[in-house]
């Protein structure tokens, strides 16, 4: 009695075969660009929440040196101009990949506190935005007697 060589693959185990890969490489592919993807809007909201920081610090600055001064945002860009002892100045806080938008407020010397709104969002993802609400206050001059 002979046997046969039975070496070779049948094509129903190919086949078996060729789909379980198929189903890993898809599940992981996915995983891969959901890492990816999350990974690009922690990036971007880190970014976000820098030039948040820079702003409100610029901003805190001006408050603090400055006689009065106005705020106005239009156009993803928040303007401020503001008067020290001797000259005006405008400052224009702007990113190329991002939004800046705040409450337009005036502060005058009868004014010590400035409530600030700013939201910060991603010009590509507008869904991808931050929004900082801060207070920036300054002690009242006494009136000398």
């Amino acid at each position: 009695m002979k046997t046969k060589n039975e070496r070779g693959l049948t094509l129903v185990e190919v086949l078996a075969t060729v789909i379980i890969l198929s189903i890993i490489s898809i599940l992981a592919w996915s995983i891969f660009f959901q890492g990816t993807e999350y990974s690009k809007k922690a990036v971007s909201k880190n970014q976000m929440q820098q030039e948040a920081n820079v702003i409100i610090a610029s901003l805190n600055s001006i408050h603090k040196r400055s006689i009065e001064y106005s705020a106005t945002s239009n156009n993803c860009i928040l303007s401020v101009q503001y008067t020290t002892k001797s000259t005006t100045k405008t400052e224009v806080f702007e990113n190329s990949q991002m939004c800046i938008q705040a409450n337009d407020f005036t502060i005058n010397p009868k004014t010590t506190d400035a409530d600030i709104h700013l939201i910060i969002e991603e010009k590509n993802n507008p869904k991808n935005k931050i929004e900082i609400n801060s207070l920036l206050s300054r002690l009242k001059e006494e009136k000398k007697k």
